[in-house]
């Protein structure tokens, strides 16, 4: 059971890895530049940066900012209406909205 559970989801990675990397969070990366919307979070988590930018239609990509790096004690989305160049950062966490969610 346990075998034919990790060849079935080996399977999925294998079909579907390109889309699975698409949504991947790039940790430890920042994308400076592009920002049209920057806003504090209620909760210190990427995942809530990351649907902001699902749920808006002009936003390309985003950068989390974690608490007590760049803003202060506060955790930050910072919402993009382009892909900028990631740059290594342990500040940030960023990522890149897949072309499904593109209006």
């Amino acid at each position: 059971m346990k075998k034919n559970l990790m060849l079935a989801t080996a399977g999925f990675i294998m079909a579907f890895g390109v889309h699975v990397q698409a949504q991947a969070m790039q940790w430890n990366t920042i994308r400076p530049g592009s920002t049209f919307r920057s806003f504090n979070l209620r909760v210190a988590a990427p995942e809530a940066c990351r649907s902001a930018c699902l749920n808006n239609r002009y936003c390309r990509s985003w950068t989390y900012v974690k608490p007590y790096t760049l803003y202060g004690a506060r955790p930050r989305c910072l919402l993009k209406n382009a892909v900028p160049r990631p740059r290594y950062d342990r500040c940030c966490v960023s990522g890149v909205k897949p072309r499904r969610y593109r209006y």
